[in-house]
């Protein structure tokens, strides 16, 4: 480098040089130059850099790191949806999606031109460059709103933080965590006496969501590039193809699996799936199954959406790993509303990526179904790669002192006695608050996020307060002191201040919130939400007969007299009123007059202008209800781009479609 540069060329020559090196070394696993070369480059940037400060850009390789940690997610809307696909778990499954594509676009299915490449599991994330320099990075998310990750996706070695185009585009894929990684993060985990992670999925998906993007970059993290989309609607990269997509993007310098492919109808999808799958343990990534999709983007235009997957496209899922262990005990745990749990504990087994020991069991009818005894040999799998279940038992080698599981009839907590209701499958314990672990899910569920939102009043620290006798009912939050806290375990002067203040400023929550805090058995957040709407104030709700609870939409007549007996109980019925004088819950917005009140409305495809989540909040705010199926009393199915079967099944019913601006004309009607 000529000591007569100036500092801006010495520094963008620099840059240029360490992200090439970079993108060898991180991205294509093929370094040019040794480590001790590398490290020389990046200081002599750093320092560079360091004298002459006005010259540090936000995509310079040494602004990876360093950033300050975050208070909260920020959350961000997606441009273009960013939604999931559609999974064939078996081979009859992906040769249906085969016949029903090839039938839709009138070909031969032999003839079908599908792109092919690993389904990775991690966690999906959208980066967005901006004239080619990366701008954000937001989680999926619910497929329409995620979290900007930003500042942690920038500490991932092998994302480019500038494109060798100066282009607007928004890359989609995956962050993984290379199985090589995960045993090298695992190792300094335990060497520095934290936690183990339990799988490399696991392992991405929650370093991404660290707080500290320091944290972050610790993780030796990678990004799979599988898709792109452009801001303006138009062709990413002016590729007509996904393989050709893909040869963009690996162009730009993005990570693509090697063996992203395309092949040709049903055959071609078994080849391919079979070749990956026999080499599935030799891969440096965890996959779950195979992506498939039409190639010809043209085509894929024709077939569309179907409401949140695309039609043309669908993830052929790998059989769940399957390991044979023993059924040592069968308990029974209580949940918050008294349901009795049956659980299997059996001898632990590692499948799937964990160590399986406890695996629910539901209820007395799911074991009868599958003929589960205490000592047998059992079939266990992760459902989906994530909760175990027991697929079947082996009989054929089933002890002769094996033992059918019965509920018992009393609680085994509280020796309350046990209560099925006549053509139920569920077993109820009857002690209410009366059960301590009633009693703990209760008060830690009054104190969760979606309820009351009282920060550092968890399962853990409910328990603590409990066994100190501090509390014993949802009202004595409200009581505690900041000397009584500060004597419990973990706790000293601050942290007991700062509960305690939690706690006071929980109070005057919204109207719905309260509601779902009292955990009324089959009222869920959802319902909390049409109840505060439909009734407006506490005292409304009350007082509510069950004749007016019945007229809520969507509210059935089990929910109906779960509301009734809650408050007929003479402990539940009376906390709740003590409750409500002590936390005084804000009344809310009434739905009614509106100009659909009592309609109910379904959403398919995409809107033009507003987001799945904007329609419906309009559609509320004019007392309308948003349904998720078509039926003959549905009053109109608003349809956008890419509707799919609910568009059609309005038709068949003769149900109204409207659009974007027929809704937002309709909902304005009642405010003229």
């Amino acid at each position: 480098m000529a000591a007569s540069q100036t500092p801006e060329t010495q520094i963008a020559e620099l840059r240029q040089q360490v992200a090439h090196h970079a993108y060898r070394y991180y991205a294509l696993d093929d370094p040019e130059i040794p480590d001790k070369a590398y490290d020389q480059l990046f200081r002599q940037l750093q320092s560079l850099e360091l004298a002459n400060p006005h010259l540090i850009t936000p995509d310079s390789p040494t602004q990876r790191i360093g950033t300050a940690p975050l208070d909260e997610f920020d959350q961000v809307e997606h441009g273009v949806p960013m939604l999931s696909l559609r999974d064939a778990m078996n081979e009859e499954e992906a040769m249906s999606f085969v016949d029903t594509v090839a039938k839709e676009l009138g070909l031969p299915e032999e003839s079908l031109e599908l792109s092919g490449e690993p389904k990775y599991d991690g966690l999906a994330i959208g980066a967005r460059y901006t004239r080619g320099v990366l701008v954000s990075a937001v989680t999926r998310g619910d497929g329409f709103v995620g979290e900007d990750v930003t500042a942690q996706v920038k500490t991932i070695r092998n994302i480019p933080l500038r494109l060798p185009e100066p282009i607007d585009l928004e890359v989609r894929g995956e962050v993984v965590m290379f199985k090589r990684d995960f045993d090298i993060v695992n190792a300094l985990q335990e060497a520095s006496g934290e936690k183990k992670f339990v799988n490399p999925r696991n392992a991405a998906s929650g370093s991404i969501r660290q707080l500290d993007p320091r944290v972050t970059a610790t993780r030796r993290l990678t990004f799979m590039a599988y898709g792109a989309v452009s801001p303006d609607g138009s062709t990413p990269l002016g590729a007509s193809t996904q393989v050709e997509l893909i040869e963009g993007l690996r162009r730009l310098r993005f990570t693509i699996s090697p063996i992203a492919t395309k092949v040709t109808g049903k055959a071609g999808i078994r080849a391919l799936f079979a070749q990956i799958g026999a080499g599935r343990a030799d891969l440096p990534f965890e996959i779950d199954g195979v992506v498939f999709k039409l190639n010809d983007f043209a085509a894929q235009a024709r077939l569309g959406w179907n409401n949140r997957t695309p039609r043309f496209a669908i993830a052929y899922k790998y059989p769940a790993e399957e390991k044979t262990t023993t059924v040592n005990q069968i308990v029974v745990q209580i949940g918050r509303t008294g349901a009795c749990t049956p659980v299997a504990k059996v001898e632990p087994v590692f499948v799937g990526g964990v160590t399986v020991s406890s695996i629910t069991l539901h209820n007395l009818d799911q074991i009868r179904l599958k003929d589960i005894r205490v000592g047998d040999s059992v079939v266990v799998r992760r459902a989906g790669d994530v909760i175990p279940e027991i697929v079947r038992t082996v009989t054929e080698l089933r002890q002769i002192d094996a033992v059918a599981f019965e509920m018992p009839t009393s609680c085994p907590v509280c020796a309350s006695p046990i209560h099925q209701a006549e053509g139920a499958a569920d077993h109820y314990c009857t002690g209410n608050l009366k059960c301590p672990d009633q009693r703990l899910y209760r008060l830690a569920h009054f104190a969760s996020r979606l309820a009351m939102n009282i920060d550092g009043l968890g399962e853990q620290t409910v328990k603590a307060l409990l066994d100190s006798e501090l509390v014993t009912m949802p009202s004595d939050f409200f009581c505690l002191d900041a000397a009584s806290v500060s004597r419990l375990p973990g706790f000293a002067e601050v942290s007991a201040s700062n509960l305690v203040s939690a706690i006071g400023s929980s109070v005057a929550p919204e109207l719905h919130r309260f509601i779902f805090a009292l955990g009324i058995e089959d009222v869920g957040e959802k319902t909390s939400k049409d109840l505060a709407t439909v009734f407006g104030s506490w005292k409304e709700f009350r007082n509510a007969t069950p004749e007016a609870l019945g007229r809520v939409h969507g509210i059935g007549p089990v929910t109906v007299q779960s509301v009734i007996d809650f408050f007929a109980d003479p402990v539940l019925g009376q906390e709740a009123d003590k409750l409500a004088v002590i936390v005084m819950p804000r009344e809310a917005k009434k739905a009614s007059g509106g100009a659909l009140t009592g309609l109910s409305l379904v959403l398919t495809g995409t809107l033009p202008t507003m987001s799945r989540e904007q329609a419906q909040a309009m559609i509320e705010a004019a007392g309308g209800k948003v349904s998720g199926s078509v039926s003959k009393k549905t009053h109109a199915v608003v349809a956008g781009e890419a509707a799919g079967s609910k568009l059609e099944k309005a038709t068949a019913l003769g149900v109204a479609i409207w659009d974007e601006a027929r809704l937002i004309a309709e909902c304005k009607a009642g405010t003229a």
